[in-house]
């Protein structure tokens, strides 16, 4: 072993500073412990109405269990059209399709379109209805809200029209259908102009709507809809006098669309407004479960909130459809989706909707929502959490003078892993270690963003990799000790290096969590980028690690342990077999696998089988140990000892491969910096624990196999 006293200075010192940031995160997270749930309206109207039981009833009833909120939009033409009210909305470019259109439209809107100087087009839409009291509502709605050169209303007998103006960026079209000659090739392609998003302007409340909400006792929580061509301050001050008028002061606000309310040129009234009512910014969470919906204007809102804002699950269809699922007997894995939400990814409001049995049925039988409440807050409770108005996360920010020596033992972990790579004298070393910390200092300080993204990959990087190095060197050790097999000593000297392991890949995963330990990061709208390559790059150390501690098809250990141009100009030149081929796609495709498990955007998913096993350990433990660490990458470090000792190289490298997943793992796992610290060390200790045991029966079974074979063959074990 190299004496390295400065670099192992610098590294005890930076796991100080990482440890008190990291205890102000914890504290932060610890606060955070208060769940509220929001119900969808349009969605419990229509579930309401497959059941035998009205909206008022259920609202009533799911109050009952914790329930504070019903999530309500103001209605637009697109939502009339749906309830099925008497309108009709058409493209101007579709009406003057017809030979006859003026014909079937009042004079005074026909000479109104033929009017060069209106600049009409076929971009523009016309609402038309027979309705008084719809008139009357769309009437109030516009003029309230719009300036007046964005629309026009016309009244003939009893038909009222409104043309509202629309450009290209609004059209809506419907998905190109090619056309094909007699030989079935593609002609041209078409697509027809359909509609425009000008059916969900904002036209205001529905007064039964919000009476029905009230008289259940519960709030109402608006989704504003803002468009930015047509917002303005005339609509932003329009739909704060109607929060006020129906005495609405929501606890969150959760917008609908892409944009902010008063997007782009208003918001500043809408941070007053606010500001003035402590209103929480509602975060969205994207359908992948990474980061949120993007909606414009909402990061800059919540930073100018001072962060008074919540993450917000919004039940996607898929979820919603997780009824009977793997076979349960009812809403068991939808409960266990918003366990998940709650505990691992730090959403605060749940945006409720009913259960289905499919895209058209929903589960109408009351006694299963209030099973899967029960069951929830029971759930929620053992994390020392509760329903009620949201909790907002206290401001966490993590200051210059503690990102300093976080990063620079970073800079000397990676010194430490070059310096036993490569042959190197204490001089270089030390120069390199100067070089870094200068550069790493002047990187936090001039360019901290830059810092973020390249400090952390890192740290995911340099302690997996020293772990490993740690590992092949005692593999190397028990490798020329063949003659001491006895089994106790084998498993001892497995647990032994399995916790030590851990522990040093740990080190890399304090560092992380605690470097951005930043509030954006922890409300996710910030994220550690590079997680990928995080987990491939050990692995390739890894082998360069093996081939300086093993060498490269050489039967005896080299004296030294840094890599030789020797071995790796063997292993570059080396005559490629057809098994090696083979052998190269199989590692390919299960690394594929491993890599594009990584996350929620991918089409590679757990089996059945295996999500199952992960609910059971979920319900049954604090946080759900991974599957990879415990059943395969953490016994895979014991077994690998027990190889060592067998002086069997081929399988102390192929279990050196399955141990340093395991190692990336578990930076990974903290590398989620929206799920709680407290959280993850849990996760992380119970893989430990399981790892031991199941590593530990593995051994003992491989060992007493051996010798039973042995002892078939007439031979004995030794130990």
């Amino acid at each position: 072993m190299k004496k390295n006293y400065i670099l192992l200075f610098i590294l005890i010192f930076s796991i100080l500073a990482s440890s008190i940031t990291a205890m102000g995160r914890i504290n932060a997270e610890s606060k955070n412990n208060v769940v509220d749930v929001v119900l969808d309206y349009k969605e419990f109207e229509q579930m309401a109405k497959q059941s035998n039981k009205d909206l008022s009833w259920w609202f009533v009833k799911l109050k009952e269990q914790g329930v504070s909120s019903v999530g309500l939009m103001e209605e637009s033409l697109e939502s009339m059209m749906k309830e099925n009210k008497p309108i009709k909305v058409e493209m101007i470019g579709n009406i003057i399709k017809d030979m006859d259109w003026q014909k079937k439209y009042p004079k005074e809107f026909v000479t109104y379109l033929n009017n060069n100087n209106n600049k009409i087009d076929e971009y523009d839409v016309l609402a038309t209805t027979n309705s008084k009291e719809l008139y009357d509502f769309i009437k109030r709605g516009l003029e309230s809200r719009y300036d007046f050169k964005k629309f026009k209303i016309f009244t003939a007998d009893d038909e009222y029209l409104f043309w509202i103006d629309g450009d290209i960026e609004d059209a809506l079209y419907t998905e190109q259908i090619g056309e094909q000659d007699y030989k079935g090739k593609t002609f041209t392609k078409t697509a027809t102009l359909y509609s425009s998003k000008i059916r969900r302007l904002s036209l205001g409340f529905d007064p039964e709507k919000i009476n029905k909400i009230k008289k259940s006792g519960l709030k109402i929580i608006p989704r504003p809809y803002n468009y930015e061509s047509f917002s303005g301050e005339k609509y932003l001050n329009a739909t704060l006098d109607e929060y006020k008028k129906y005495d609405i002061i929501p606890n969150y606000m959760i917008f609908a669309g892409s944009e902010v309310l008063g997007y782009k040129e208003n918001v500043k009234g809408l941070e007053e407004y606010m500001k003035k009512n402590n209103i929480k910014v509602g975060l969205i969470e994207s359908e992948v479960q990474r980061e949120h919906a993007k909606q414009d204007g909402l990061y800059d809102l919540t930073r100018n909130l001072n962060y008074n804002s919540v993450r917000v699950f919004s039940l996607p269809t898929y979820i919603q459809e997780r009824f009977k699922y793997y076979n349960y007997e009812g809403s068991e894995e939808i409960e266990n989706a918003l366990y998940r939400a709650v505990t691992e990814r730090n959403i605060r409001v749940i945006y409720f909707k009913p259960f289905k049995y499919d895209d058209k049925i929903y589960v109408t039988d009351d006694n299963e929502y209030v099973k899967m409440f029960d069951g929830f807050k029971n759930r929620i409770a053992k994390h020392k959490m509760h329903i009620g108005d949201a909790s907002v996360i206290k401001i966490h920010k993590v200051r210059v003078r503690h990102k300093l020596p976080i990063g620079w033992g970073i800079v000397a972990g990676g010194v430490l892993l070059l310096s036993y790579l490569i042959s190197m004298k204490d001089k270089i070393k030390y120069i390199l270690l100067g070089i870094g910390i200068l550069g790493v200092s002047g990187m936090i300080i001039v360019m901290p963003s830059l810092a973020d993204k390249i400090l952390p990959l890192g740290g995911a990087v340099v302690f997996p990799s020293l772990s490993m190095l740690y590992l092949c060197a005692r593999l190397r050790i028990y490798y020329k000790d063949q003659n001491k097999k006895n089994i106790i000593k084998i498993i001892g000297n497995g647990i032994k290096d399995l916790a030590l392991c851990c522990l040093i890949s740990a080190i890399g995963s304090l560092m992380i969590g605690s470097y951005l330990s930043d509030v954006e990061y922890l409300l996710e709208m910030s994220i550690f980028r590079g997680v990928k390559i995080s987990q491939l790059i050990p692995i390739v150390i890894y082998m360069m690690i093996y081939i300086g501690y093993f060498g490269y098809k050489n039967k005896k250990l080299n004296p030294n342990t840094t890599i030789k141009w020797k071995d790796m100009k063997e292993l570059i030149f080396e005559n490629v077999k057809v098994i090696y081929v083979i052998l190269g796609v199989i590692v390919a495709a299960i690394g594929y696998v491993y890599i594009a498990r990584t996350g929620h955007e991918t089409s590679i998913t757990p089996s059945d089988l295996e999500m199952i096993f992960r609910n059971v350990l979920e319900e049954k433990l604090y946080a759900r140990p991974r599957n990879k660490e415990f059943l395969f990458a953490f016994p895979a470090i014991m077994i690998g000892v027990f190889m060592a000792y067998r002086g069997w190289k081929w399988f102390v490298f192929t279990f050196g491969l399955a141990a340093v997943i395991g190692q990336t793992s578990i930076v990974n796992t903290f590398c989620h910096l929206r799920t709680p610290m407290a959280l993850s060390i849990a996760r992380t200790g119970y893989s430990i624990l399981l790892g031991v045991i199941i590593g530990s029966i593995g051994v003992f079974v491989l060992y007493e196999g051996i010798k039973f074979l042995s002892m078939m063959r007439g031979e004995k074990l030794d130990g």
